[in-house]
């Protein structure tokens, strides 16, 4: 019964005067402006000033924790705007935790790069080269040189197939423009014998010339 009087009272006559309902922003006839007011604020939704969503008026504060409230940041003390949290706690939050890429071990983030600094400069043996890798230094190795093949010594023919990696690996370090060490010498030794010919026959036409 009260509704249907507020909502005739909402009725505007436009001979009649109006005035604007400050909850929900429609034009009322001036003489029942605040019948229609008190009944807007009892019962109608309000305009989030935040969002724009239109929100019943009894759950505003809910609404408003839940989607506009600063959050605390239980990790590092800081008050996050809500629409950004997510990335905070993603990407922005210095005690976030990562894990080390080498030992795995999770640290905060304002301290995995000095740890990941030291752990990286410790060594794992590499059995086919024998010799130790740093780990900074292991997944490049390993691809550079032990791409198809890792073998674990067990047995005489495993030790075998060892020694011919071992060798192999020996010829692959520190390659010059593409060429092995071995293949290095013998573009020297061609080089040098090239000269030395070329020396010798340079001689010999200019004491045929002197002749």
């Amino acid at each position: 019964m009260a509704a249907a009087a507020v909502s005739a009272a909402d009725s505007a006559d436009p001979a009649v005067a109006t005035s604007t309902c400050a909850h929900c922003n429609r034009e009322i006839p001036s003489p029942n402006i605040a019948l229609h007011s008190a009944h807007c604020a009892r019962n109608l939704h309000l305009k989030c000033e935040h969002c724009g969503d239109m929100v019943p008026r009894k759950h505003m504060d809910k609404h408003y924790e839940d989607n506009h409230a600063p959050v605390n940041c239980p990790r590092c003390k800081q008050t996050v705007e809500h629409e950004l949290w997510d990335l905070h706690k993603r990407l922005q939050c210095p005690q976030r935790m990562l894990a080390c890429q080498y030992c795995k071990f999770e640290l905060p983030a304002a301290d995995i790069f000095e740890h990941q600094d030291v752990c990286g400069n410790q060594t794992k043996y590499c059995q086919p080269c024998n010799k130790d890798i740093r780990l900074r230094e292991w997944i490049g190795h390993e691809l550079l040189l032990h791409s198809k093949t890792n073998v674990t010594p067990e047995s005489s023919s495993d030790r075998s197939m060892l020694e011919k990696e071992e060798g192999a690996c020996h010829e692959q370090v520190r390659p010059v423009f593409g060429l092995t060490y071995k293949q290095l010498l013998l573009t020297i030794a061609i080089a040098g014998l090239a000269v030395l010919i070329g020396s010798i026959l340079f001689q010999r036409r200019i004491g045929s010339s002197e002749a």
